[in-house]
């Protein structure tokens, strides 16, 4: 039984060692059915005959193991195959589709009884009873019947079942796993096949927003008209916030959602550069650690980014001076406050309200489902941004 609980398919296994089960019951021809299908070893009945003892067996037998030494008494069809089939034992496996038989050719017996067994003794009341006739031997030659099943054969069936219907669920299971394994390894190639792409990805639109930066700062050390200068300087500034999100997602391994505290760290250390060196021991900044959806810290970043650019432009008249970011959470909703100590909303540029940065703000906090104060800072001004931390 070890030997066909380590060869794998059960079914296939039984077939590899069809002389070894017929020899282990004591029997002179073996074969399996499986899904109607046929296998054999020694002396068996022919296919169609096999498949009929399956049938009978099923309803005789209940699923169960059945065996008989007279095939013929039950199924009398089958007195045609008692020099192959005088006695079957059948054993149909747990799993189903597989039914195994053994099969015990005819053993003629000579039996010497004490008097014909057949014959009725007629007696007459003048009739005398001698003893050598009373007595007399006969023989009769008894057809039709194998060697019996022995419990132990019978008990060894039951075993073998059992242990077919273990290696069944074995080799199932290691089925299982070892489709589950490639699955897994399917799915990791095409993670390092995604990884690989999206690098490719991250390192051309990189090269792209790099490209697209150095143009407009060119373009804003050529322009003659200080406006433009300044709206080129801003421009570049928006950028900057767009593609540092980019780097930090293809940098990091969670790309659904990102640290919103380290993003405007990076982002006004950025800006810090960008706006000129006085600026760098002029920011302050205080933020609370908090994971937001990547979509919404895109949008905060550039509330911010504006936020800071309205800061150095109207505060301070494009001089440095103190800015405080402060990022706070409440519950499932979020604070990010801009303060300054400059002239105040009362002296800002009349056009602020109505400009490009002012429309771009009002259509981010509605996408953040948040909204925008300001309050006097005492002086300047404080910016309030409210919004939900997801959708």
């Amino acid at each position: 039984m070890p030997r066909i609980i380590g060869l794998g398919d059960p079914a296939a296994a039984i077939r590899r060692l069809m002389p070894d089960l017929m020899t282990m019951m004591g029997a002179s021809g073996f074969a399996i059915v499986e899904q109607g299908k046929m296998q054999s070893h020694g002396h068996c009945p022919p296919t169609l005959a096999i498949l009929d003892i399956v049938g009978w067996a099923a309803i005789r037998g209940g699923g169960d193991v059945c065996a008989t030494h007279e095939l013929a008494a039950t199924m009398p069809e089958a007195a045609a195959l008692a020099a192959s089939a005088a006695g079957v034992m059948t054993l149909p496996l747990v799993d189903g589709g597989v039914t195994l038989l053994w099969f015990r050719a005819e053993q003629i017996e000579e039996v010497e009884w004490a008097g014909n067994p057949h014959k009725s003794a007629a007696l007459t009341p003048d009739a005398t009873l001698t003893p050598r006739a009373s007595f007399e031997s006969w023989r009769e030659t008894v057809r039709g019947r194998s060697r019996r099943w022995t419990m132990e054969e019978m008990e060894t069936a039951h075993r073998l079942r059992r242990a077919l219907h273990d290696a069944a669920q074995s080799h199932r299971l290691r089925g299982l796993n070892s489709a589950l394994q490639r699955t897994l390894d399917d799915k990791e190639a095409l993670l390092v096949q995604k990884d690989v792409l999206m690098k490719e990805v991250d390192h051309r639109v990189q090269n792209s927003l790099q490209l697209v930066s150095s143009f407009l700062a060119l373009q804003a050390k050529a322009a003659d008209d200080p406006r433009v200068r300044e709206q080129l300087t801003e421009a570049q500034a928006r950028l900057s916030a767009v593609a540092l999100v980019h780097r930090r997602l293809y940098r990091d391994d969670q790309i659904q959602t990102v640290d919103l505290a380290r993003y405007l760290e990076e982002l006004i250390g950025d800006m810090k550069q960008s706006l000129g060196g006085g600026w760098a021991t002029m920011m302050r900044m205080d933020l609370a650690p908090m994971l937001m959806p990547t979509d919404r810290a895109i949008n905060l970043g550039l509330v911010t980014t504006e936020l800071i650019i309205n800061a150095s432009k109207y505060a301070y008249d494009g001089a440095p001076g103190p800015v405080t970011v402060t990022l706070e959470q409440y519950g499932n909703r979020l604070r990010l406050i801009v303060a300054d100590e400059g002239r105040g909303k009362g002296d800002e540029d009349p056009g602020q309200e109505h400009g490009f940065g002012s429309r771009m703000m009002a259509a981010m906090m509605q996408r953040l489902s948040g909204s925008i104060e300001y309050d006097d800072n005492q002086p300047g001004l404080r910016a309030i941004v409210i919004a939900p931390i997801a959708d």
